[in-house]
């Protein structure tokens, strides 16, 4: 199988992106993402026909949520990272990939057990029941949550 993320010991979570409204995921895992990552300002590369360059924002849930929920800036897939670019979101049609450097996802889940959830949970509470035996596609689920 073709390793999820181009640095291969990246890991982080799948999420079921219908679960979630234009931010494509939950308030808890971006809030990590803002306290692990360090950084101020986000960046956002909307897959759009009107838009070829990257988008910045503070880093903070309202303005997320604020910048995805203004109609020209609506766009069905997106990448959300930030200039460090140890980790990603990548938010398309189907599902929203989480990746992190292995430093960094350890730190989320630190920050994420505060919730009593994990990278893996969240991945096993939106795809449940994981076997690569009987569904396809399940073996890249694994694989983005580090199994």
């Amino acid at each position: 199988m073709i390793p999820p993320f181009v640095d291969p010991t990246w890991r982080g979570c799948a999420l079921d992106r219908d679960r979630f409204d234009h931010t494509r995921l939950p308030e808890q895992l971006f809030n990590a993402i803002v306290r692990c990552a360090g950084s101020n300002e986000f960046l956002i590369a909307r897959y759009s026909p009107d838009s070829d360059n990257c988008d910045s924002f503070a880093a903070d849930w309202e303005t997320f949520r604020a910048y995805v929920f203004t109609e020209a800036n609506w766009s069905l897939e997106y990448v959300l990272f930030d200039q460090s670019e140890r980790w990603a979101v990548l938010a398309d049609a189907d599902v929203t990939v989480v990746g992190a450097s292995p430093e960094l996802a350890d730190l989320i889940d630190q920050t994420l057990a505060a919730h009593g959830t994990s990278l893996v949970q969240l991945t096993d509470t939106d795809f449940p029941g994981l076997d690569p035996s009987q569904q396809p596609g399940t073996a890249y689920l694994l694989a983005v949550s580090g199994r």
